[in-house]
């Protein structure tokens, strides 16, 4: 009788392990997968940020090119740029 209780008890043990076990690694696969997308929405956003700062220096290159192509233009007329 004492060997079919710690059998019974050993089974029931293992099952509860098992359980646990399944319970946790489900846990993570889910956490993992939320991590993962939380990362790529991460580097997608840094790659929007980066296009659109690209895109701004780009317009004040532009801008600092066309200012200092009209200082040439009022030096050589003999004009003053004042900036109004």
């Amino acid at each position: 009788m004492p060997i079919a209780v710690a059998i019974a008890f050993g089974f029931f043990i293992w099952k509860q392990n098992k359980f646990i076990q399944d319970t946790l690694m489900q846990e993570l696969d889910e956490s993992f997968g939320r991590l993962e997308a939380i990362i790529i929405k991460l580097i997608d956003a840094q790659k929007q940020a980066l296009i659109v700062q690209k895109e701004a220096k780009a317009m004040i290159d532009t801008m600092i090119k066309i200012n200092e192509a009209n200082k040439k233009k009022c030096e050589s007329c003999g004009s003053a740029l004042d900036g109004r």
